[in-house]
């Protein structure tokens, strides 16, 4: 029979031991063969479709997808134990307390007592610019460990400003820390929870640093010390209270601190308990004043400076001629933020107008006047205005600065040709027949002198056998001959 090209494949057994299995009659064994075959497609289609399946899984068919782009494996997560700076801050001594020597990170709670469940904000500043910093709670100082409350990013001066939701198992003086991820950025405040509730009420709400209010407290621990702070939690208090035997106080009178200008906060805390009670608080400016007297004066004369309106035992800074640096003196306001007379000798080398600044140290309020220096402006009269060769000319003074030393010059144009000698004035910047010069005979025609005062500056001139005087003089006696001429004739 010839070949069959076309059918080839038909004829030709998948295998010698399927065709060695067919059932007797089953012409070519083609029925078992299409059953096995049929088997492994079946097979080999459920392979498939299982790691369709898988893939569907993996790449999130059927679910959220995650657009983020993050993986999860490489997803950085929250450090659970709380880090501590490598490197203990330097401090400085303020009276009795320490503070920080440099400014690092620091955060407020706001309000900052706060029942458990409640809500506050979290402010801060002193981190690294877009950064993460998360927000832990713990009630123990000793333990590394504290609850993860959420994190917050900074901006672009590394300042965060969160809310946070206060657990409710959070008791009295847990501790707030915010620690900046990958660094050693690290800043704590108290944040005051639980049974114990302070409240303040103020008499009013608006006022300077000086001003009188009233407060009325209560929900502190009884006998216990309470600090006042205007406008921050740390440092010096204000002003220090104590508390009766409920736990508050009826009414203390205190001063209003030194705060910045605009909405502040009057904050009260218990030492022991650590309860803490805020009021809102208006900080007006201060707008102090300056006066000097007398406002016109020579250098080495005193001069009387006073001013007013700082805060209560403040120091003030005076300046002259500058608003910074060293100032030239300094003076305490008294408790109602006057300044009492300070007087001091104007320096010499001063000259014509002078500003005068007054600020004040914490509260930075300032004031600006002045003053007007005066030029000396002596005389000297020689003790004859001529003579021949050999006479010797002194001269008397009036006008230089208190007990200041004097240089004679003689001769030249303007008198300074030559130094003669030196003489010191008295305390009223006088002095009688000093500076002894002997005429020569080339000051016969004429010999200027020049008197200069070592401190002041100041410049006299005098002259000796000048023309002017002379003609002068001549004068003065022709006048005198024809009045007795005329007398003569009167007779």
């Amino acid at each position: 029979m010839p070949e069959n090209p076309e059918n080839r494949e038909q004829d030709i057994p998948e295998s010698l031991e399927e065709d060695e299995q067919a059932p007797p009659g089953a012409p070519g064994g083609k029925k078992s063969r299409f059953t096995w075959k049929r088997f492994l497609m079946a097979v080999i289609a459920l392979v498939v479709v299982g790691s369709l399946f898988q893939i569907a899984r993996s790449s999130g068919f059927g679910g959220a997808l995650n657009t983020t782009g993050d993986k999860s494996e490489h997803r950085k997560s929250a450090p659970e134990e709380i880090k501590k700076p490598t490197k203990k801050p330097k401090s400085v001594k303020l009276g009795n307390q320490k503070i920080p020597r440099e400014a690092g990170p620091v955060i407020v709670v706001n309000p900052g007592l706060v029942t458990p469940g409640g809500k506050a904000t979290v402010e801060g500043a002193g981190f690294d610019a877009k950064s993460t910093v998360d927000l832990f709670l713990k009630t123990s100082a000793k333990k590394s460990e504290g609850k993860s409350i959420g994190t917050a990013k900074t901006d672009k001066t590394g300042s965060i400003n969160a809310q946070i939701a206060v657990p409710e198992s959070v008791s009295q003086g847990a501790v707030l820390v915010a620690q900046q991820r990958d660094a050693d950025n690290v800043a704590e405040a108290q944040l005051v929870s639980g049974g114990v509730v302070g409240s303040v009420k103020i008499s009013k709400a608006v006022g300077k640093p000086g001003d009188s209010v009233s407060l009325s407290i209560r929900g502190f621990r009884p006998e216990e010390k309470i600090n006042v702070f205007w406008g921050r939690v740390g440092g010096k208090p204000d002003a220090s209270l104590t508390a009766d035997g409920s736990g508050g106080i009826g009414r203390a009178d205190v001063k209003v601190g030194v705060a910045p200008t605009g909405i502040s906060t009057l904050i009260l805390v218990g030492e022991k308990s650590k309860t803490t009670a805020t009021a809102p608080f208006q900080i007006l400016g201060l707008y102090p004043t300056l006066k000097s007297s007398p406002y016109s004066l020579k250098s080495g004369h005193k001069i009387t400076v006073s001013a007013g309106g700082f805060a209560p035992a403040e120091r003030v800074l005076y300046y002259i001629n500058s608003a910074s640096g060293i100032p030239a003196f300094t003076a305490t306001a008294d408790a109602n933020g006057k300044v009492g007379s300070v007087s001091f000798d104007v320096p010499f080398g001063l000259e014509g107008k002078q500003s005068l600044t007054a600020i004040g140290e914490r509260t930075r309020a300032v004031v600006r006047s002045g003053f007007q220096v005066m030029p000396y402006t002596p005389a000297a009269e020689p003790s004859a205005y001529s003579g021949k060769a050999g006479t010797a000319v002194s001269f008397y003074v009036t006008g230089f600065a208190a007990n200041e030393t004097v240089t004679l010059y003689a001769g030249g144009p303007n008198g300074d040709g030559k130094k003669v000698t030196t003489f010191q004035v008295d305390a009223k910047g006088e002095a009688e027949a000093v500076g002894s010069y002997p005429i020569t005979k080339a000051d016969e025609g004429g010999v200027t002198f020049k008197l200069v005062g070592s401190k002041s500056g100041g410049e006299a001139k005098a002259s000796v056998n000048s023309a002017e005087k002379g003609q002068q003089d001549q004068g003065q006696q022709n006048q005198g001959q024809q009045d007795q001429g005329q007398q003569g004739q009167g007779q």
